[in-house]
C-alpha cells in the first residue's frame, strides 16, 4: 500500500507543530509524525497509534542519504496509515522534494498534500527578510492556513502576497480547526482539476448558447467550429514552447545566462538581442534573468532589451507565427524586425528615465518567480533523473497555468470572427489606424497570451482588422501584458514599472503605426 504524505511547511514560529497537535489529536488513524525542526512547543499527541521522529538541521545539511534510509526502514516497518512532515522552515523545500523521488522512497510513499501555515502579522516582513526558502514552500503548497489575523484587511493583505507566489492556491482562516480538519484532509484539486473544469464550463455555455442560437439567429456553429479548430492549431506551438522554455530554465543555470552577458554596452546589447533570438524562454526565466542582471550591474538597457526581446523574436515564436500566417515571410519578418528595434528603443528609453529614481523595491523575493516553484534552490537537484522530474513539472505547471489564458483568448476570437461579419472594421474605419492598433494591444494585454501560440488567434483577426493592428498585437503582447505586471510588481518600485509599461506602449504603437501607415507588411 501506498502512504499518503501530508507536509506542513512555515517560517520558524508560525504555528506548525500547534496545527499537527490540534489536527492529529483528532485523528485515529496510524501516523509517522516526521519533524525536521524542534521548536518551544513539542508535538504531544495523546494517541498511542502516532509515532514522532526528529531530524535536526545538521543531519539534513550533511547526511541526507542516511535520513533516506531511516525514513524508509519506518515506513516498512511500521503499520502506518498516513504520514505527517513538519518542514524545517529554514531550508530549501527542494531537499524535501530530493527525498520522494528517490527510487527506494518513492515506491511506498505519496505525497498527497503540502499545506502552509501562515503568520498574518508576519508575513511581510518574513517575506523580504527570509530569502527564497519561505517563498519556495509557499509555492509549492496546495494551501494556505492563515493564522494571527486581527482584522479583516490584515486577512486580506495575506492573502494577496500569498497569491502573488502561487496564484489559485486554497487560503483558509484559522478560526477553528475542527473547520479546518475537512479541507485538510481532502482531495487538493491541481492546476489539471481547474483547466478542466474551466473547459468543461466552456463547452456547456457553448451548448446552451447554441440552444439559444435558434431563437436569436446567432452563428453559434461556427463559432464552436472556430474555437475548436484555433485551439488545435495553437495548442502544440503551446507545448513546445513551454517544453523548450522548461528544459532551458532547469538544465542551465540562470548564473550561466548572467555571466553570459558582458558588462560592457555595446556587447551587452549584442548578446541581449541575440538571446532574445536563441532562447525560447518565458516569463518564468526571461523576468527573474532580467533582475539578476540588474543586481550584478549589467547597464539597465542591456536588461531590458534581453526581456523584451526574449518572448517576441525567439525561434519557436517566429515558427508559430510562420505556421499561423501561412509561411508569409513578410510577417515573420515584421515580427522579428519591429520587435527586436522596439527592445532596443524599450531599453534605452527606460534606462534614460530611470536615472536618479529607485528601481529595486527593496523586497528581495517577490513574485518574480513562477508558480511552478522551479527556481534557484531547485538547482540543488543534481541528478538527471530529479532535473527531468522539475522539467516536466515545470512543463506542466505552465501548461494549466497559460493554458486558460490561451482558451479566453481563442474564445473571444472566435467570437469576433463569428459575429464580425466586418462589424470590427468599423473600428478601423471610424477612428482610422490608429485606433485599431490601440485597441488591439490593448486585447493582447488583457488576454495575457502565450507568445508561442498567440499567433494563431492574431491570424484569425487579421481579416476582421487591418495588418498594422494584428502586428501591434503580436509585438505589444509578449512585452507587457497583466501576468507580467504581477510578476514584476514586487520587486520593483511602481513608479519603474508604471515607466516601464508607458514606454513600452509608446514604442511599439510608434513603430508599428510608422511602419503600417507608411504601406506597411501586407498579411
Amino acid at each position: 500500500m501506498v502512504i499518503p504524505v501530508y507536509v506542513v511547511t512555515g517560517s520558524l514560529d508560525a504555528g506548525k507543530t500547534t496545527f499537527l497537535n490540534n489536527i492529529l489529536g483528532k485523528r485515529r488513524a496510524r501516523a509517522l509524525v516526521i519533524q525536521f525542526e524542534d521548536g518551544e512547543e513539542g508535538f504531544s499527541c495523546s494517541y498511542a497509534g502516532h509515532r514522532k521522529i526528529i531530524i535536526p538541521r545538521r543531519l539534513l545539511e550533511r547526511q541526507q542519504e542516511q535520513i533516506i534510509s531511516q525514513i524508509y526502514q519506518e515506513t516498512q516497518n511500521g503499520p502506518w496509515e498516513e504520514i505527517w512532515v513538519e518542514w524545517n522552515g529554514a531550508a530549501p523545500f527542494s531537499w524535501l522534494l530530493a527525498l520522494f523521488w528517490d527510487t527506494a522512497f518513492s515506491t511506498v510513499c505519496r505525497l498527497k498534500k503540502v499545506i502552509h501555515i501562515v503568520d498574518a502579522e508576519k508575513l511581510e516582513y518574513q517575506l523580504s527578510g527570509t530569502g527564497i526558502c519561505l517563498m519556495d514552500q509557499i509555492s509549492e503548497s496546495d494551501m494556505a492556513v492563515v493564522r494571527n489575523f486581527h482584522t479583516n484587511s490584515q486577512y486580506r493583505r495575506a492573502c494577496r502576497l500569498l497569491e502573488e507566489v502561487n496564484p489559485g492556491m486554497e487560503i483558509l482562516q484559522l478560526t477553528s480547526y475542527t473547520r479546518l480538519y475537512k479541507p485538510v484532509l481532502s482531495e487538493p484539486d491541481g492546476g489539471v482539476t481547474s483547466f478542466l473544469m474551466e473547459l468543461a464550463l466552456m463547452v456547456c455555455l457553448f451548448l446552451l448558447a447554441g440552444i439559444i442560437s435558434g431563437l436569436e439567429g446567432l452563428p453559434i456553429s461556427r463559432m464552436i467550429n472556430l474555437f475548436f479548430g484555433m485551439t488545435l492549431q495553437a495548442i502544440p506551438f503551446l507545448l513546445i514552447g513551454i517544453l523548450l522554455s522548461s528544459v532551458i530554465q532547469i538544465l542551465i543555470p540562470r548564473s550561466t545566462l548572467e555571466r553570459w552577458f558582458p558588462k560592457s554596452f555595446v556587447l551587452g546589447m549584442a548578446a541581449a538581442l541575440a538571446g532574445g533570438f536563441l532562447l525560447p524562454v518565458c516569463d518564468c526565466a526571461s523576468i527573474p534573468v532580467f533582475r539578476s542582471l540588474v543586481k550584478k550591474g549589467i547597464p539597465l538597457p542591456v536588461a531590458v532589451t534581453f526581456m523584451m526581446a526574449a518572448p517576441v523574436t525567439n525561434p519557436v515564436v517566429l515558427v508559430s507565427t510562420f505556421y499561423a500566417f501561412g509561411g508569409n515571410m513578410a510577417v515573420v519578418a515584421g515580427r522579428a524586425g519591429i520587435g527586436a528595434l522596439a527592445a532596443v528603443l524599450i531599453g534605452l528609453l527606460v534606462a534614460a528615465c530611470q536615472r536618479k529614481s529607485p528601481l529595486l523595491s527593496g523586497r528581495e523575493q517577490s513574485g518574480l518567480i513562477c508558480a511552478c516553484g522551479c527556481y534557484e534552490d531547485s538547482q540543488n537537484v543534481t541528478s538527471l533523473a530529479g532535473k527531468l522530474v522539475l522539467c516536466l513539472r515545470h512543463g506542466q505547471s505552465e501548461f494549466f497555468q497559460v493554458g486558460k489564458y490561451l482558451l479566453i483568448g481563442i474564445l473571444a476570437a472566435a467570437s469576433f470572427q463569428a459575429l464580425g461579419d466586418g462589424q470590427m472594421a468599423l473600428t478601423q474605419y471610424r477612428g482610422g489606424l490608429a485606433v485599431s492598433i490601440l485597441f488591439m494591444m490593448a486585447a493582447a494585454f488583457v488576454l495575457s497570451l502565450c507568445s508561442s501560440s498567440d499567433a494563431v488567434i492574431a491570424r484569425s483577426l487579421a481579416s476582421q482588422m487591418p495588418a498594422g493592428a494584428v502586428m501591434g498585437f503580436l509585438i505589444f503582447g509578449p512585452m507587457m501584458d497583466i501576468k507580467n505586471i504581477l510578476m514584476l510588481s514586487c520587486g520593483f518600485t511602481k513608479g519603474f514599472i508604471g515607466k516601464l509599461v508607458l514606454v513600452t506602449a509608446a514604442v511599439c504603437f510608434f513603430l508599428v503605426f510608422l511602419v503600417y501607415g507608411t504601406g506597411g507588411i501586407r498579411i
